[in-house]
């Protein structure tokens, strides 16, 4: 598969091969599936809680004798039927989280990279480094490119540069992506994906047929 290459500036370079070891491998719907669940599932808080009737206050007292009074029996006015009682079969905190395997995952990433390239979705641009921060020298760059409305951008770079990343983050379409902590959620709900030439070697390197 090819992608077209551009300079730091957004200029069209030329257009490049885009390594078989990571753009040519089989296509998997159901490791995306479980990469996503997955996912989505890690980033429940889990803080929801409500309280039983062991655990409202009040209550210590019967309300009325057992009988008698011609009402119905009652034990206790924290019991769930009254208002203010306790909760039957409430959620309760808990963590939601759980793990795929390397391999899912890095059949996952492969899955949705082929498919970003199979639609021309996939960008490739010379290392970008800079030293000062400017949100307006990345929002013309990704004009030059040709990205702007065209939906969501992904920055795919290899390491944290602070400048790169606090430039980009005030662009409310970019998202910035650790090329060594890729999300799937990332790469996948991002309709455009820009990946720097330090970032294809660093994935190349985690995600290509050398790292199975």
């Amino acid at each position: 598969m090819k992608a077209q290459k551009f300079s730091k500036e957004g200029k069209l370079v030329s257009e490049i091969e885009l390594p078989a070891a990571l753009f040519e491998s089989k296509y998997s719907s159901g490791a995306i599936y479980d990469a996503i669940k997955a996912e989505n599932a890690n980033l429940r808080s889990g803080n929801h809680s409500t309280k039983t009737r062991a655990e409202v206050s009040g209550g210590g007292k019967k309300p009325w004798s057992q009988k008698g009074t011609g009402r119905a029996r009652q034990g206790s006015i924290r019991a769930p039927q009254w208002v203010g009682g306790g909760t039957v079969h409430g959620p309760k905190k808990r963590d939601y989280s759980y793990k795929v395997s390397p391999k899912v995952k890095r059949r996952a990433v492969l899955s949705i990279l082929n498919k970003k390239a199979q639609g021309a979705s996939i960008k490739v641009i010379e290392n970008l480094d800079p030293k000062e921060y400017s949100t307006k020298a990345f929002d013309t760059l990704f004009k030059n490119i040709g990205l702007r409305n065209t939906g969501t951008i992904g920055l795919l770079v290899d390491g944290e540069n602070v400048f790169l990343k606090k430039s980009v983050r005030n662009i409310p379409t970019v998202k910035y992506i650790n090329s060594k902590r890729i999300s799937c959620r990332d790469i996948l709900y991002n309709r455009n994906i820009v990946i720097t030439e330090g970032a294809l070697g660093e994935m190349l390197k985690h995600y290509g047929e050398s790292s199975k």
